[in-house]
C-alpha cells in the first residue's frame, strides 16, 4: 500500500510539471544564440561566395579582352604598322560590369620573320588579378 501512494504521489508531481506552460528566459536565451551562430555562419559563406564571384567574373571579362586583342593583332599581316616595335596601352570601360579595365602590350622584333607580343590586361576594381598571355608570331608561318 506504501508503494502505492508513493506511485500515486510521483504521478502527481509528474502531472503539475508538464502542466507548465511556455519556455523560460534561458531557454530562450540559449536558443536565440544558437539561431544566431548559424545565420552568422551562413552570412560568411555567402559573402565569401560573392567576392569569388565577382573576381572570377573580372578575371574572366579580362582574359576575352586579351585574347580579344591578341586575336586582332593576329589578322595584322606581318609587317603592318600596328605590329611595330613599341609599347603599346588602351583604356576600356565595360558596360557588362560597370568596370574599367587596361589592356597594354609590348611588341618585340625578335628577328626579321619572329615578334612577340606580351599582352597584360587587369581591371580597376582587381588589380592583384592581372591576365598575362604572350604570343610569338611569325612571318614565315603567317601566325
Amino acid at each position: 500500500m506504501a508503494r502505492y501512494l508513493l506511485f500515486i504521489q510521483a504521478s502527481e508531481k509528474i502531472m503539475k510539471k508538464s502542466d507548465q506552460r511556455g519556455f523560460t528566459l534561458l531557454e530562450l536565451l540559449i536558443s536565440f544564440a544558437i539561431v544566431a551562430l548559424l545565420l552568422s555562419g551562413t552570412a560568411q559563406l555567402t559573402l565569401y561566395s560573392v567576392h569569388a564571384k565577382r573576381v572570377s567574373g573580372c578575371s574572366l571579362e579580362s582574359m576575352e579582352l586579351a585574347s580579344d586583342k591578341l586575336e586582332k593583332l593576329k589578322s595584322f599581316p606581318f609587317g603592318s604598322q600596328e605590329l611595330e616595335e613599341d609599347v603599346y596601352a588602351e583604356r576600356i570601360e565595360s558596360q557588362r560590369r560597370n568596370d574599367v579595365f587596361h589592356r597594354e602590350w609590348v611588341i618585340y622584333d625578335l628577328s626579321g620573320s619572329l615578334k612577340r607580343i606580351e599582352m597584360e590586361c587587369y581591371s580597376e576594381s582587381c588589380v592583384q588579378r592581372k591576365t598575362r598571355l604572350v604570343l610569338f608570331y611569325s612571318g614565315v608561318l603567317g601566325f
